[in-house]
């Protein structure tokens, strides 16, 4: 089945299958044209005129879908059907062309849009933090992810031998689409949408929207970073969100991190900071069956701004 969804993705984005049927209108209005039962002056262009208002619509876009209205089809056969013409018979067909092509576009539509935003299973086996940085690039390779990449948010949670115990991150890139990335049993499941459903919201926010931190920088951070660990933990969680946050000064648990060698270092700031693009990463303690609690949270800061401005 993967084989057919590939074909039909392929078909679509390198254009053969645009191609191929631009081919079989032009072979068809040709073979029309040879079947005239008069000659007629301009009955090239006449056929053309006929297959174009057969193919005019009006589209509107819903929240949750669109409606394709064949408004030429109708005109034509409100006011022109009826009406007595030199070679009415191929001029219908060449309009009746028109509106099998808008159905076939639209049949199209579906199928591709169902096909490209499916769901996937990627299997990996051993997910750690040491591998997340890999994986995603198995998960990029598969799923065609632009290179350029936002976060909208990462919520991991790794025992004290690096391994997963969940993992969820949603990113949006350049194709206007949305993915929603989870471990499973079996390696990852990907969920896909849409960022945006029409071309207005996209020039109007941009494909991607706002971001401070790109997936693959931010998996490097996670992976490499060497995070303060906690006796008595049972586990870690780590969470990072598309914000800016603001910091009191002299803020106890702030740390920065060199984005070139993942070193930490504790930052004593008597400015309030803000402004900082960060991860928040907290050691869970066991309180009763089933049930953990956060002891503390530490902050590592990977782009921030001091306001020294606050000095009296």
């Amino acid at each position: 089945m993967e084989y057919i969804y590939k074909f039909i993705e392929y078909i679509n984005e390198s254009n053969i299958l645009s191609i191929g049927l631009i081919g079989l209108v032009v072979a068809y209005l040709i073979y029309l044209y040879m079947k005239k039962g008069e000659v007629e002056n301009y009955l090239g262009l006449k056929l053309i005129g006929f297959y174009l208002l057969g193919a005019f619509t009006f589209d509107f876009n819903f929240d949750n879908f669109s409606l394709v209205i064949p408004i030429g089809f109708i005109v034509y056969l409100l006011f022109m059907k009826n009406k007595d013409r030199v070679n009415a018979t191929i001029k219908k067909k060449a309009s009746i062309l028109g509106l099998i092509i808008v159905c076939f576009g639209v049949l199209n539509s579906m199928i591709y849009n169902s096909v490209e935003y499916r769901g996937r299973d990627i299997t990996i086996k051993n997910i750690s933090i040491k591998t997340l940085r890999n994986d995603y690039d198995i998960i990029k390779k598969e799923l065609d992810i632009n290179d350029i990449a936002s976060v909208e948010s990462l919520n991991l949670e790794y025992n004290e031998k690096n391994e997963i115990r969940k993992l969820s991150y949603t990113i949006k890139d350049l194709n206007n689409k949305t993915y929603f990335i989870s471990t499973n049993g079996n390696g990852y499941s990907i969920n896909i949408s849409k960022t945006y459903e029409s071309e207005d919201e996209i020039f109007m926010f941009g494909s991607m929207g706002n971001y401070n931190m790109d997936i693959e920088t931010l998996l490097d951070v996670i992976s490499n970073t060497k995070f303060k660990k906690y006796k008595n933990a049972s586990y870690y969680t780590v969470i990072y969100e598309n914000i800016e946050n603001y910091y009191e000064e002299n803020n106890k648990d702030l740390y920065t991190v060199d984005l070139v060698n993942y070193s930490t270092k504790k930052l004593n700031s008597k400015y309030p900071i803000f402004d900082a693009v960060d991860i928040s990463h907290m050691p869970m303690k066991q309180v009763s069956e089933g049930s953990w609690t956060s002891t503390k949270t530490d902050t590592y800061l990977m782009s921030y701004q001091i306001d020294e401005g606050e000095e009296e």
